[in-house]
Parts: C-alpha cells; sequence; structure tokens
C-alpha cells in the first residue's frame, strides 16, 4: 500500500507542473541545455570502496552513471557531472577537465564533477581511473553536442523524516557515530539535519522534460553488500522515469551530510539492505514531484564560475604514533564491524605521514545559475558547515555539492573535533579547516552575485 500511495503523489502532482513552466518559456529565450550519461560501471575483478575491509562485488544490480548537465547562456557555459562513486579522485577530474576544455573549449573552472557516495562502487584503480577521465569527459562532449533551448525552474521541499545526524550524545559524556539500534545509552544527537530537498528540473520547448537534478544532504551507504549499485539514487531515478518518461535524466547530487545518514537509532535495525534504498529514492522522488508543482522558472538567466585554492593544515603526528599505526595497519580489519576507532586513527595517521608535512589542498568552487548557487566541497561536510554558506550566500538558492572534484575525507566542524568520535578520528584535516571552506566559499559566493 505505501509503493501505491507514492506513485499516486507522484501521478497527480504533475499536472499543474506544466503551466508554470509554459508560462516562463518566452522569457527564458537564449538559454540552452544538453544532459547526458556514460555507463561508468566497473569489471567485476575492481574491489567495492567505502569500507575498511575489502568486498569483491559478485554481480552488478543496477549501472552505475556519470551523468552531465551541460548549461548555456549565449555568453558562456558552466558544467554539473555527478558519478555513482564514492568518490572521484583529482587525478581523474583534472583529466577530465582537460579533454572537456579541449574538445568543447569550456574552462576547467567551469566544470564541476562530483560523486553520489555510493558505497557500492569500485575502488579508484590505476586503469579505472584512466578510464574514468575519459568517460567523464565524453558525457560532457554528448550533453555539448545535445545543447536545445531549453526552460528552467528551480524550488525546493522538506524532508525531514530521511535523514538523522548520526553522531549523538552518550550518557557516559562521549560523542558516538552509530552508536547502535535502540542503544539505551543514547541521550540525542549533537547536531542538526538538513531537510532541503534541491530540484532543478529542465524542459524543452516542446515541454519534453530533459532533466531533473536533486540535491539533498544524506549519506547513500544504503545497500551495502557486494552487488554493484548506486544505492537509493538509482530508485530515484527510476521512480521519476516512471512519472516522466525515460528520456528525462535525472542527476543527485549529495549535500553536506558528512556526519549525515538514514539511520533511525530509535528504532530496530538493520535498516540497510535494497529494500531500505527503495523506500528512501521513493520517498524521495515524492519531494521533487511536490517541488515540480511550484518551480521558480529561471527567465533570461546568465551563468558564472569562479574557483580558487586554498592551503589546509593536516593535523600533526609524533614518530611513535607512526610506529604503533604501522603495527596495526599490517593486521588484517575486521570484517565482522564496519570499523574499529584505533584502525580509523591508525590509517589517518600513515595517511599524513604519507603527505609528508605538505599541506592539504582544496578547491573551493562556486557555478551559478542565475539566482541558483551550486558551492563545490572537495570532501565529506559537516552539515552545519553547509548550512552556514547557505544562510550568508546572497543567492535566494544555494545547494552544497560535497565530495566535488577531489576528497578530502571528513571536514568537521571546530566543536567536531572537540566532541571526537569517528569523523574527527579519520580525517587528514587539523581543526578549523571546515570553517576556512565556509569562509572562502561565503567570499566567492558574494563576488559571483
Amino acid at each position: 500500500m505505501k509503493r501505491i500511495g507514492v506513485i499516486f503523489i507522484l501521478i497527480s502532482g504533475c499536472g499543474s507542473f506544466a503551466l508554470v513552466m509554459r508560462g516562463a518559456k518566452n522569457a527564458a529565450s537564449g538559454l540552452k541545455m544538453g544532459v547526458a550519461s556514460a555507463t561508468i560501471t566497473p569489471f567485476l575483478d575492481i574491489p567495492l570502496q567505502g569500507y575498511y575491509y575489502p568486498r569483491m562485488p559478485d554481480g552488478v544490480h543496477d549501472d552505475l552513471h556519470a551523468k552531465a548537465l551541460v548549461i548555456d547562456d549565449g555568453h558562456d557555459q558552466v558544467v554539473l557531472v555527478a558519478c555513482d562513486l564514492v568518490e572521484v579522485s583529482r587525478e581523474a577530474v583534472e583529466a577530465a577537465r582537460r579533454q572537456i576544455s579541449s574538445r568543447c573549449g569550456i574552462p576547467a573552472d567551469h566544470v564541476l564533477i562530483s560523486a553520489t557516495h555510493t558505497h557500492t562502487g569500485p575502488e579508484g584503480v590505476p586503469g579505472y581511473v584512466s578510464s574514468l577521465g575519459h568517460w567523464i569527459a565524453d558525457s560532457v562532449v554528448t550533453a555539448e553536442g545535445n545543447k536545445r533551448p531549453a526552460v528552467l525552474g528551480v524550488a525546493t521541499e522538506q524532508e525531514s523524516a530521511l535523514a538523522h545526524n548520526r553522531r549523538y550524545l552518550m550518557k557516559d559524556g562521549t560523542v558516538q557515530t552509530n552508536p547502535g539500534f535502540l542503544n539505551p545509552n543514547v541521550v540525542r544527537a549533537v547536531g542538526p539535519i538538513d531537510a532541503r530537498v534541491g530540484v532543478l528540473f529542465a524542459e524543452d520547448e516542446s515541454h519534453r522534460p530533459m532533466v531533473t537534478w536533486v540535491n539533498y544532504a544524506m549519506h547513500l551507504d544504503t545497500v551495502g553488500g557486494t552487488r554493484i549499485s548506486a544505492d537509493y539514487a538509482y530508485y530515484l531515478a527510476r521512480t521519476l522515469a516512471a512519472v516522466k518518461g525515460p528520456d528525462m535524466l535525472t542527476t543527485f547530487t549529495i549535500g553536506a551530510a558528512g556526519d549525515i545518514n538514514h539511520w533511525d537509532v530509535q528504532r530496530p535495525g538493520p535498516q540497510r539492505g535494497f529494500e531500505t534504498a527503495q523506500k528512501l529514492g521513493e520517498t524521495l522522488a515524492g519531494d521533487v514531484v511536490k517541488a515540480y508543482a511550484h518551480l521558480e522558472p529561471l527567465d533570461s538567466v546568465r551563468v558564472k564560475a569562479v574557483s580558487e585554492t586554498i592551503k589546509l593544515p593536516l593535523e600533526k603526528v609524533t614518530d611513535e604514533e607512526v610506529k604503533e599505526a604501522e603495527k596495526i595497519v599490517a593486521q588484517p580489519p575486521r570484517t565482522d564491524v564496519d570499523f574499529t576507532l584505533e584502525r580509523v586513527k591508525a590509517e589517518k595517521i600513515m595517511q599524513v605521514k604519507k603527505r609528508q608535512g605538505e599541506d592539504a589542498l582544496a578547491e573551493i568552487q562556486v557555478l551559478t545559475v542565475g539566482p541558483v548557487a551550486f558551492v563545490a566541497i572537495p570532501g565529506e561536510y559537516f552539515v552545519e558547515l553547509g548550512m552556514r554558506i547557505q544562510k550568508e550566500s546572497p543567492f535566494p538558492y544555494t545547494f552544497i555539492v560535497e565530495l566535488a572534484n577531489d576528497d578530502l575525507g571528513y571536514i568537521p566542524t571546530r566543536r567536531g573535533f572537540e566532541e571526537g568520535g569517528y569523523e574527527p578520528t579519520s580525517t587528514v584535516l587539523a581543526p578549523g579547516s571546515g570553517e576556512a571552506i565556509a569562509d572562502k566559499a561565503i567570499e566567492l559566493l558574494k563576488r559571483c552575485r
């Protein structure tokens, strides 16, 4: 019955939307958009990424894709690409941007390449990364070649039932990440969620749906297991295709979700698997259809892009910590738990050692389409930092796209470092990095405005 209810909401929400878009048809003349998708599903001999122990895939539930949007205002172009992966390495981003610049004439800093963060995608082994750069570039080249006059609309909806801040204050005063279902020692979550569902929709001059871009701050680690899958983003796209037609592309990007996932510790577990992912994806699709009904047309918009790279200091480690970490990582990881903090800390220390004291380089990028701003963050950003950027942005619609153009790992707040727990134990970055990123993002947003 729940599935039928979702489909009914989807179908009943379509009619009023078309009227909104038709009213804006002539006002947005000159704007063109192209969309395309490239399959990036790996061979089954590449391990899956996302956990602290190895997993070899034993099949493909659904294909992975790189999905590209090219928006052209007649003077300039911006590009958004979303890949069904845990991360997109800087190497792959730079390779793709070089090809896009050479083949399409689009500047590198006008291209935003992000990962959805599905935990049932491949590790970034060298051969796959090399191919990924080509696949991403091919998706953009195809989208650029598909450009046609388009009408765009933007809206947001609220979805507060799916996402949960996964960091909890415990009765002993500590803060734990995902402390377990029905744990009697949980006091409360220590942070908020961002309930906004961002929606950008485009149709052509004949009112044929072209693309729905969706942004929501919630981890994509629902499915688990060893079958390749785009996780709940797959069910989101499948459901919207049933409503708008199979020719419409649905693109998902993840918001500031470094401390956000779908696990509700007040309910029994395991809350994992394809059925759970389907429920999340279909519910999110219902929110998108609600947003269709009150889209704000983007009339005669201009696009802009700006990008700066800043240096972020790393945490300090001692020689004694390195020696102890070497002993720990030499042992096989446990497979009966998602992680142990001992192992997490040891692997972080080894990453810091590998960098040999060099600061991390973080590209902060802002793309704007009229009143809409996309802020690219190169890591798993804590939700409060993302919400601060949105609050201080001069753009009425500001969407955080994390894991964009690189992956520097978790980026907690200063308070998060003080509280401890999994995320600050994992990150190689020093306290204050998240706030420095927010400061630069807000500066860039104001510059664009």
